[in-house]
């Protein structure tokens, strides 16, 4: 057996609790009983990761007896080399997937192979960049630079919230967005992407959504960026008129010139994390956005209660956010009690299931109507901010076109 990945399970299986601290991909294994001994922990909390429950939770083949996990029990010697080998176990996956590209590429040397080169490449060189040493030179040197150039911060989006956010999006950033359901935080989720990328075409924004599928969130974008109806989007006529059609194909041509990407089957934390890892690792400085919609769709290892795993999401998202210093908007969904109140305002013991969502998060903001008379207003309310102020913005929303816009006449 391979000697990392045999170290890494005989330390997992006498250290259950650093399945929870360290991030393994099962794809990394190439012995597939190891594989599915992790896979099987991976599935389990805490609590029951007992030799007998990983092996009845074993996806198994009956290659693997009870008695093979108990030997791999007993092999164990020390965990002191245990972040090496997982890091050495991520190298060894990455150069294999760079061996592949590169033999696929002298095949066939296309744009998209030459993409995926790129990509296994990008992966390989992060996994050997040199760790943080707690040095604060790079970010004063960093600092100096954008007072001297008068640079200006973040990634820009709607101009009231920019200013709220001391300058717009920025680096190690967790943004949270509450909001009752059908109040339009994935239109207004949309029209942030929308705004992100019209300001600069650079940004790349990856767009996962656990509730639609893609060619509904393709129809929000192209309802936006065209200013269509999208009920039209959805049950096209067949006598559209010429205007509608040519609208329609300048919304598409506008999703196609920007760097948007949309993920409807990555519904896993783990697997959301994969790909922001490995988009953001090749994207320049302020030039990546990721967007979850929604935390309570988000699908995490175990069987713990729901608000421990609302906590590691959230804790995952903020890690990776400072790791990559992007930022992170994340959606999430309110207490019915908001309903039931006279004052419809949310508050911070609103969010839904975890205390977590308001600890771990930069900025929690709150969508919202205020008059329910008035469909077309709408509120965010910032009610946590490290950075920057707290506020209220109104936006005009006209829900069938996708389209939030600032009040012009508020301060």
């Amino acid at each position: 057996m391979n000697g990392i990945e045999l170290r890494i399970v005989e330390t997992l299986l006498n250290k259950p609790e650093l399945i929870d601290s360290t991030y393994i991909n099962i794809d990394w294994f190439t012995e597939i009983k190891l594989r599915n001994i992790v896979e099987a922990m991976q599935g389990l909390d805490l609590q029951e990761r007992t030799l007998l429950n990983i092996f009845t939770e074993m996806n198994n083949d009956g290659s693997v007896e009870y008695r093979n996990i108990v030997d791999l029990q007993s092999g164990f010697v020390t965990s002191a080399s245990f972040e090496n080998d997982v890091k050495s176990l991520h190298k060894l996956y990455a150069q294999r997937v760079l061996e592949t590209s590169m033999e696929i590429y002298k095949q066939y040397p296309k744009k998209q192979e030459l993409a995926n080169l790129s990509e296994a490449i990008a992966e390989l060189s992060k996994i050997d960049e040199a760790e943080d040493d707690g040095k604060l030179e790079e970010a004063i040197e960093e600092l100096q630079d954008r007072i001297a150039s008068g640079k200006p911060v973040g990634i820009k989006s709607f101009e009231k919230l920019d200013n709220l956010l001391a300058g717009g999006l920025y680096g190690s950033m967790l943004f949270t967005i509450g909001a009752r359901p059908s109040v339009g935080k994935t239109a207004y989720a949309v029209n942030l992407a929308y705004q992100i990328m019209n300001k600069d075409p650079e940004v790349q924004v990856d767009f996962f959504t656990l509730e639609m599928n893609k060619r509904e969130m393709l129809s929000r974008f192209i309802s936006r960026s065209a200013n269509v109806d999208s009920q039209k989007l959805k049950n096209p006529a067949n006598d559209l008129d010429l205007i509608f059609s040519k609208m329609v194909t300048a919304g598409i041509d506008w999703v196609r010139t920007h760097k948007i990407r949309i993920y409807d089957r990555v519904l896993t934390l783990g697997g959301i994390l994969s790909v922001i890892k490995k988009n953001a690792a090749k994207a320049k400085p302020d030039k990546y956005v990721a967007i979850i919609d929604y935390i309570g769709l988000v699908k995490v290892n175990g069987r713990q209660d729901r608000w421990l795993q609302v906590g590691k999401i959230t804790r995952e998202l903020k890690i990776i956010a400072n790791e990559y210093n992007i930022p992170v908007i994340a959606l999430a969904q309110l207490n019915r009690g908001v309903e039931s109140r006279q004052n419809k305002e949310p508050m911070l013991s609103d969010l839904r299931e975890s205390g977590s969502i308001e600890q771990d998060s930069n900025v929690v903001a709150f969508l919202y109507r205020p008059d329910d008379e008035n469909r077309e207003l709408v509120k965010l309310s910032i009610r946590k901010n490290r950075e920057g102020s707290l506020g209220d913005i109104s936006y005009y929303f006209e829900g069938k076109y996708m389209y939030f816009k600032e009040n012009e006449d508020e301060q």
